[in-house]
């Protein structure tokens, strides 16, 4: 049964430490009467229960990558991440050809894919979604693959594409290298699951494709491209391989995960006329949690306890290559500091503002903390 292995793997997780699903609302002590603190609209943070990979910091291949193919020159003029991401993308969409019906014979990994492609060869979605991972987290973005077709019996192709975390967003945002794209509802990037929200609520009427760097929208008949129609997200999958690059040459699991809800329940996915091939495999993860999917890389969540006129604030997260937290008070300087603080209450009110940075420099979204004296 396809319960069987999501049962499994639910169990198997339940060891790992996490915080709950909503704690970006701070857990926190009752005040003395002196402070407390005030409620603030933090991102909300899920912890990574599934996708536990992710791609090394300290590989010999994310330094061959950026080199070779000058890639920190592509970047070095923008400070702003969103656009850094969208001129990466570019970057790739540039450099290789389409070809989606005899693609060029390549080994499944970045190197031999762009070797091939500037030497002038030509390569379909899957391919794009490769290497585009490979680029993105060789910057330190947290990136993955997915698969997503309209699911159809009579429509049942099948589109490779990633999924970027965008701090700048602090959401999941569907990032198309192959045709140079994402997607957007009422100027909001949109990750899959909500593309696909809005596409079975009424066909993804409200959903516009963002074309290049500064987002030109071409207009109506964009949709008439299978792969940058908003229905192409009617299903989605995600890999469990989330650090392929920098594994390779080890051996890749071919595991998908799926959002267990009521669409789920009550369709059925079809590629190619038949029902999608992972269904009652030991391949399909179920999950009913969506925060599970939609986990948030770099966000922070506290644990703030006041014992007088002073707080003791514990942070935590799911960063990928960690490297520091950094705190500052008010409109002071961010300085790094330890995942346990305690801090003076000096004034009336009081805000401290945290986030994480990891080892390539990026940083997380804000957290804040404010105390105030009743």
């Amino acid at each position: 049964m396809r319960t069987l292995l999501a049962v499994a793997t639910t169990l198997m997780l339940t060891s790992v430490p996490s915080c709950e699903p909503n704690s970006s609302r701070m857990r926190t002590t009752p005040a003395d009467g002196t402070f407390v603190v005030k409620p603030v609209k933090n991102p909300e943070f899920h912890d990574n229960e599934l996708f536990r990979a992710y791609e090394d910091y300290y590989s010999p291949r994310v330094k061959r990558l950026r080199e070779r193919y000058k890639l920190d020159d592509v970047v070095r003029s923008e400070a702003d991440e969103w656009r850094r991401i969208l001129l990466l993308r570019q970057w790739i969409h540039t450099h290789i050809r389409i070809e989606d019906q005899h693609p060029t014979s390549s080994k499944p990994e970045a190197f031999d894919i762009l070797d091939k492609a500037l030497g002038g060869g030509g390569f379909h979605c899957e391919h794009f979604s490769i290497v585009q991972d490979a680029v993105l987290n060789s910057f330190g973005y947290v990136a993955r693959r997915l698969g997503c077709g309209p699911g159809l019996k009579d429509e049942g192709g099948h589109h490779g594409v990633n999924e970027v975390w965008v701090n700048k967003f602090a959401k999941w945002v569907i990032i198309d290298a192959k045709n140079d794209l994402y997607f957007e509802k009422d100027g909001v990037p949109l990750s899959a699951l909500e593309i696909r929200d809005e596409v079975w609520k009424d066909g993804g009427k409200s959903v516009v494709p963002v074309f290049g760097v500064n987002g030109k929208s071409p207009g109506e008949a964009s949709y008439q491209a299978f792969d940058v129609n908003p229905t192409t997200y009617r299903w989605c999958s995600w890999e469990t391989a989330t650090n392929r690059f920098t594994a390779w040459p080890s051996s890749l699991t071919s595991t998908l995960v799926m959002l267990d809800d009521d669409i789920f329940r009550n369709n059925t996915w079809y590629r190619d006329g038949e029902p999608h091939w992972a269904y009652d495999t030991p391949y399909l993860i179920e999950t009913t949690q969506r925060g599970w999917i939609e986990w948030t890389p770099n966000v922070i969540a506290s644990n703030v306890k006041i014992n007088g006129a002073k707080a003791n604030i514990s942070l935590t997260s799911f960063t990928p290559n960690f490297k520091t937290y950094q705190m500052k008070r008010g409109d002071g300087k961010w300085t790094d500091c330890e995942i346990d603080v305690e801090l003076p209450l000096t004034d009336a009110s009081n805000r401290f503002t945290f986030r994480s940075v990891n080892l390539f420099g990026v940083t997380g979204p804000e957290h804040v903390v404010q105390i105030d004296r009743q």
